[in-house]
């Protein structure tokens, strides 16, 4: 519920599941961010619906566009939507994976608002799963923690507001089902109180704008919070008006659900057949939605009605059903498993081969060596470190009559004398240094943290490497020397502006004759 804009809020739920759906087809070039959003949406209402296929889709989807954008907060929201719909499809192990992978994204980039909505929806998993006291504790752990800011940050639905409702559920239901240690339920009580104190102000406030949904949760809150105080009066009157308005919104598993709930208030004022009459519709609502979760936790309940009224054939034939229940879940389960095991590979190729893509992008396909990419990115990271006094050199080296090469021996000779140059001259290297191809016969070193004396000398020995190489493999009678420009790179000057002065000077060094190297701007080294 709290990830579902306010306008989508206030329609009612396959109205507005087609509204988003609708938008999305509409609007496939939206950036991807945006799309992702929509996606949770989706999710959320279609968890609500109890369409757990449909809302796995939109989770995934919504997962693959946060990758997209590498934003942190983003695929937080998005592994928490994916974790809820794993554990509306009984897959409580991947929905721990979940809450785990974006709990630790959300503390890795400082997401406040990222950690409270998982703890948030960690409460409504827990609370799902009967795991009262845990939902509960987990909601005091956000109050004591430093990312209680999180609940108060601007941002579409109210986190505020689900909190204090998953609390009143979770701490009513510990505390009446008793021993609880006194410390503990000390904090239970004074924090319940005033959740309690702040959904009374919500309700009383509650106009006909409120959709069912909302006003369904905050019903059922204060229900159990009124039974814990022992208002039965106040209790029922919740109850009923719960029922009323889940009714209106034309979503079985919320009507389902309210059912039961008014079963167990029944069952507690000792009126059986009124629980029984209410958990048997609730059984028939869930059957409708389709949901074997809760259509098992309905059998349970009427199961526990039939007994208490001495029905006792009838509490059997209706246990029998949960146990068929419960099987029918493990294999979906199963299933289940699967199929998020299936596309949890397909992401982690998906990765794989966007890192391959992202490599490829900074290599010289016919190389193998860094191109003009990598090489002005690696140069700009240098021209940083040189404001903090480490300066660096670069040189740019041509090779002599390349263009003769391809003519007289053909474009294959020529290919095997540019990968053979690349490898010689990259064996001379440090680790730290770089050889790129800028393109055509054109290549750029980068020193890292070397002085302009050393790089002339080492540049030098690159010279001398290439003029002493045997090309016999490429052509017969082939020789290949190089023309070297060297220039500084510190902070005196832009990255463009010392590869201007490594150009200048390697222009010099070919206007001398070529073989050389030459340093910005008049010291030669002559080739022997």
């Amino acid at each position: 519920m709290s990830g579902v804009s306010a306008q989508l809020f206030l329609l009612p739920r396959r109205k507005a599941l087609q509204t988003v759906e609708a938008d999305l087809a509409a609007q496939p070039q939206a950036p991807a961010a945006e799309r992702a959003l929509m996606h949770r949406d989706a999710v959320y209402i279609a968890l609500d619906l109890g369409d757990a296929a449909r809302a796995m889709t939109h989770a995934l989807s919504c997962l693959d566009l946060a990758r997209a954008c590498a934003d942190g907060p983003l695929q937080v929201k998005a592994h928490v939507a994916l974790a809820l719909v794993q554990a509306e499809s009984y897959d409580d192990l991947g929905a721990d994976e979940q809450f785990r992978i974006a709990d630790q994204l959300a503390r890795e980039c400082r997401d406040d608002r990222g950690v409270a909505l998982i703890a948030v929806n960690t409460s409504h998993y827990e609370l799902e799963r009967g795991n009262y006291a845990g939902a509960a504790a987990q909601l005091l752990g956000l109050l004591r923690s430093d990312y209680l800011r999180g609940l108060i940050l601007p941002a579409p639905g109210s986190l505020l507001t689900t909190f204090h409702i998953n609390f009143v559920v979770g701490a009513a239901e510990t505390l009446l089902a008793g021993g609880v240690p006194f410390a503990e339920q000390r904090a239970l009580v004074r924090q319940l109180r005033i959740s309690a104190a702040f959904l009374r102000r919500m309700d009383a406030a509650r106009g006909q704008d409120t959709s069912p949904l909302e006003a369904s949760a905050l019903l059922d809150a204060l229900t159990r919070a009124a039974l814990w105080e022992g208002d039965i009066k106040a209790a029922c009157r919740l109850a009923d008006e719960h029922v009323r308005l889940a009714g209106q919104a034309d979503v079985p598993l919320l009507y389902g659900r309210a059912l039961l709930d008014r079963s167990g208030v029944q069952r507690h004022t000792g009126d059986l057949e009124a629980a029984i009459h209410d958990a048997e519709q609730a059984v028939a609502q869930f059957q409708a939605a389709g949901n074997g979760l809760w259509e098992s936790r309905a059998h349970e309940a009427l199961a526990e009605a039939y007994a208490s009224a001495g029905r006792f054939e009838a509490a059997f034939q209706t246990q029998r059903a949960v146990t068929r229940g419960v099987e029918r879940l493990f294999r979906d389960y199963h299933q289940q498993r699967a199929l998020v095991g299936q596309i949890a590979q397909q992401a982690r190729e998906a990765e794989v081969r966007a890192q391959a893509l992202a490599q490829a992008a900074l290599r010289d396909p016919l190389t193998g060596a860094p191109n003009r990419t990598q090489a002005m990115q690696v140069m700009a990271e240098r021209h940083r470190q040189a404001s903090g006094g480490e300066a660096s050199a670069i040189a740019l080296m041509d090779l002599d009559h390349f263009k003769r090469v391809n003519d007289t021996y053909g474009h294959l000779a020529g290919d095997s004398v540019l990968i053979e140059v690349i490898r010689l001259l990259t064996a001379e290297l440090r680790p730290q240094d770089l050889l790129a191809r800028l393109g055509g016969e054109e290549f750029v070193v980068i020193f890292a943290e070397t002085t302009l004396s050393e790089a002339a000398r080492r540049c030098e020995q690159l010279r001398q490497v290439l003029r002493r190489a045997t090309w016999e493999s490429a052509a017969p009678g082939l020789s290949i020397t190089g023309s070297f420009g060297l220039a500084a790179l510190d902070a005196r000057r832009s990255v463009t502006a010392a590869l201007q002065a490594a150009d200048s000077a390697m222009y010099a060094a070919k206007a001398s004759g070529r073989n050389a190297v030459c340093v910005e701007p008049e010291l030669l080294l002559e080739g022997a």
